[in-house]
């Protein structure tokens, strides 16, 4: 083990999550790294299942935070920690055992601000269609290239971690910003300060995919909303790549595959019954028209919340509550 052993504290927000919890949990408290040197900070945020009394049986610090929001959760973590890092995964997630030692490893340089390692899915004997078709085509790619025709490298929070002086101050996370608000906050790490962000591919994160359809339906709901609200904060900024006219174009686009995808169903249909496609093979076409249909939905809500992309400041006058019961379910 390297002698680089900065102190972390893994921050992971939790609703509902009685679950996956356990594994998650069990994984962070497995690993490789010096005992001394990190803790688990837990933020309950409002669970309504035995979240709460199942971790009262774990050595973690167990943080409640009543205002609804993944923003306002790991706000809450962030402002408990006192370490030099500070480390984010979430409830669903399971860490490799040396996820934390290879996490650190890129602050020996003093201009890296924050570091992600890879994003896997968690397998398992059982998965049913939902989660081989979210393994297949997983949109959980963390930090992205200078190519991918991306604004910046950003690191989604199931495997993300920054200098806890840089989070403090940038603000910490956007607390309007009920999806998307990873994305955010490793843009304006990047656009306030003068430090980078680096990918560490050896620190492995295990992700529970979604198992059913209206969880995989509700996940790309909350991408295309947490697009718009993006796009909204950042379309005006020098080198972004998408603006009102783009995401009009691509909902069109969209559309046009859904109709593919109709076809494709039919056809596909047809194959499985003549044993020339698996079953697998032929629930993909209706998989894609689902996360496409929601997708467009979610970014819908996201020009109706900021009059079409005109002001991101109408969402933060905006209740909450019933737009995170839609976006995440209850």
């Amino acid at each position: 083990m390297s002698s680089f052993t900065p102190s972390v504290s893994i921050v992971v927000p939790v609703y509902n999550g009685s679950r996956t919890i356990e594994h998650c949990i069990t994984s962070l408290l497995n690993q490789d790294y010096p005992k001394d040197k990190y803790e688990i900070i837990v933020v309950e945020n409002g669970s309504t299942d035995n979240t709460p009394e199942f971790l009262k049986n774990y050595p973690v610090r167990l943080i409640h935070c009543n205002k609804p929001g993944p923003s306002e959760a790991r706000n809450n973590g962030i402002a408990y920690s006192r370490s030099d890092i500070i480390a984010f995964t979430d409830a669903d997630c399971v860490a490799a055992p040396n996820w934390l030692t290879n996490l650190t490893q890129p602050y020996i340089n003093p201009k890296v601000g924050g570091v992600g390692g890879e994003i896997l899915a968690y397998r398992h004997a059982n998965r049913n269609f939902v989660e081989i078709f979210s393994d297949d085509y997983s949109p959980l790619i963390n930090y992205g290239s200078e190519n991918s025709g991306e604004f910046l490298p950003r690191l989604y929070t199931a495997n993300a971690s920054y200098r806890r002086e840089l989070i403090n101050q940038i603000g910490g996370f956007r607390p309007y910003l009920i999806t998307g608000q990873d994305v955010d906050l490793s843009w304006r790490l990047q656009l306030q300060t003068d430090y980078k962000l680096q990918y560490a591919p050896e620190a492995t994160i295990y992700h529970h995919h979604r198992t059913t359809k209206a969880g995989l339906a509700r996940q790309y709901r909350r991408y295309g909303f947490g697009e718009i609200m993006l796009d909204t904060l950042y379309r005006q900024h020098p080198g972004y790549p998408r603006n009102r006219s783009y995401q009009f174009k691509r909902i069109m686009k969209q559309l046009y595959a859904m109709l593919r995808y109709t076809v494709s169903m039919g056809v596909r249909r047809i194959r499985l019954t003549t044993g020339r496609a698996t079953p697998y093979e032929a629930a993909v076409p209706g998989l894609w028209f689902l996360i496409e249909w929601n997708n467009i939905r979610g970014k819908i809500d996201g020009l109706i919340a900021t009059r079409l992309m005109k002001d991101p400041q109408i969402a933060t006058e905006t209740d909450r509550v019933p737009l995170i019961t839609r976006l995440y379910g209850t």
